[in-house]
């Protein structure tokens, strides 16, 4: 069996449950973990992508203080809560409008109105909640010179214009 994943990113859901419980609950708390072998990744994929050295050298960096933090290697021992030092190159101070910074950080093409559908790839900006979601979302639509189109879903099937019986030949 091959278990793939940080297994720091996403802990188990124990409803009403301490954090000793969700500990428990981990794959690495099992009896059968002592039975696994662990193998690390050891090359960043997404940095073969990058055409700008620097901009690989930046996110290198930021890769490994990322990683030194989850294997706690950054900061000192704790119970759970820590104080953590962020180097001046990864904070963003904002004069103004924070969303406006964070989206012109983020999408710096997108902003400028000169910008491929591509350049979008491979980039995010994660929010706590959906409000700010909500927020950075329409930030961005006013920005865009194309028309909006909202689509939404449905729980029905459509015929098919073929008159071919797409479900004939499937077992159940």
């Amino acid at each position: 069996m091959v278990l793939g994943g940080d297994f720091r990113q996403i802990l188990p859901v124990i409803p009403r449950g301490t954090r000793q419980d969700i500990v428990g609950a981990s794959i690495n708390s099992s009896y059968l973990w002592q039975n696994c072998k662990v193998l690390r990744l050891t090359k960043n994929l997404r940095l073969q992508r990058l055409a700008n050295d620097d901009s690989a050298e930046d996110i290198n960096s930021f890769s490994k203080w990322i990683a030194g933090i989850g294997d706690g290697l950054i900061g000192v021992p704790n119970d759970g809560c820590a104080v953590i030092n962020i180097p001046e190159q990864n904070v963003l101070r904002p004069h103004g409008d924070s969303i406006s910074a964070i989206v012109n950080r983020t999408f710096p093409e997108f902003c400028s109105g000169n910008f491929d559908m591509e350049s979008l790839n491979g980039r995010a900006i994660l929010a706590p909640t959906l409000d700010l979601v909500h927020e950075i979302n329409d930030y961005m639509s006013g920005l865009n010179p194309t028309a909006i189109r909202t689509y939404f879903s449905s729980d029905s099937i459509c015929e098919s214009d073929s008159g071919v019986d797409t479900l004939a030949g499937l077992c159940w």
